[in-house]
C-alpha cells in the first residue's frame, strides 16, 4: 500500500541559502532540495551542535528512510519575487575568535564583510512530492506541518497538501517531477537534465525504462482520464537509496 501527497510551499518571507557563488554574489536558486526538507517536516533531525562538519544524512533518516519519501521542491511557474541586497558588515560567521590585541593577525586592519545577496522574497510557490509506504494517506497528511522554516536565516513557507492516488505501472515513461541523483537505482535512457547543486545533483528530466508510480488527482464522475496528468517517478525511489 501506498500513499502520496502534492505539497504546496508559499514562501512568507525571505529564504536565503547559497546555491551558488559568483564572486560576492551569493544567489538562492528556486530549489529546496529533499536533504533539506527531511529536516524542515519534522522527518529527521541533526545535532545541535556540530562539531565534526560531516554530513549525518543517512544516519539521521535512518528510522524514516523506508517508509516516506520527499522529492526535492522546484517551482510551480516563474519565480515572482527575488530580492538583491548589498551588506557591509562584520562577519555573520557562527563563532569567530576573539585574539588579544598583541596577537591579533588583522591588527590595524579595516576587514568589512561585503557583497551582495540574491534571495526568494514573499509569495513564491514550490511544489515537492511526500510518499507514504505501508501507510493510511490520512495518517501521512498528518505527520507534515502547517509551517516550516528553511535557509540560513529559517525563513518561513506555508504547507498545502493535496491527496493524490497512487498506481503501480511498467514500461518506458517520462520523469515526471524532480528527483535526487541519488534517489534510485534506476539510470535514465535518455532525454537527461541534471542540476549541479549542493550537496547532491538534481535529476530535472529524464526518460526511464522499468516499473514506476504514478500520481494523480483520484477521480471523479466526470473525469474521463484519471492519469491525463498524473506523475510519474521510478518505483524504487528512496532518499539517498544509492548511498545506503
Amino acid at each position: 500500500m501506498q500513499s502520496a501527497l502534492e505539497v504546496t510551499l508559499r514562501t512568507q518571507g525571505e529564504i536565503w541559502f547559497a546555491s551558488r557563488e559568483v564572486g560576492r554574489l551569493a544567489d538562492t536558486e528556486p530549489y529546496f532540495l529533499n536533504t533539506a526538507l527531511y529536516y524542515a517536516f519534522g522527518f529527521a533531525s541533526g545535532r545541535y551542535v556540530d562539531r565534526l562538519f560531516e554530513p549525518t544524512y543517512l544516519d539521521d533518516t535512518a528510522d524514516v528512510a523506508d517508509d516516506i519519501y520527499v522529492t526535492p521542491a522546484t517551482p510551480t511557474s516563474g519565480i515572482e519575487n527575488r530580492i538583491t541586497s548589498t551588506y557591509n558588515t562584520s562577519t555573520d560567521d557562527y563563532a569567530t575568535i576573539n585574539y588579544s590585541a598583541q596577537d591579533d593577525p588583522d591588527e590595524g586592519q579595516n576587514l568589512p564583510s561585503y557583497g551582495r545577496r540574491r534571495v526568494l522574497g514573499h509569495g513564491n510557490e514550490l511544489r515537492c512530492y511526500v510518499l507514504g509506504r505501508n501507510m493510511e494517506i490520512d495518517a501521512l497528511d498528518a505527520k507534515l506541518p502547517g509551517y516550516i522554516r528553511l535557509g540560513k536565516k529559517r525563513g518561513k513557507a506555508r504547507v498545502e497538501t493535496r491527496q493524490l492516488a497512487v498506481t503501480d505501472a511498467t514500461g518506458r515513461y517520462e520523469l515526471g517531477h524532480a528527483i535526487g541523483a541519488y534517489d534510485s537505482e534506476q539510470s535514465p535512457v535518455g532525454d537527461l537534465i541534471t542540476k549541479q547543486m549542493r550537496p547532491t545533483p538534481l535529476i530535472g528530466q529524464g526518460t526511464y525504462e522499468g516499473p514506476h508510480i504514478e500520481l494523480s488527482k483520484p477521480m471523479r464522475e466526470s473525469d474521463t482520464d484519471s492519469n491525463s496528468d498524473s506523475i510519474k517517478l521510478p518505483a524504487d525511489v528512496q532518499f539517498l537509496r544509492r548511498k545506503r
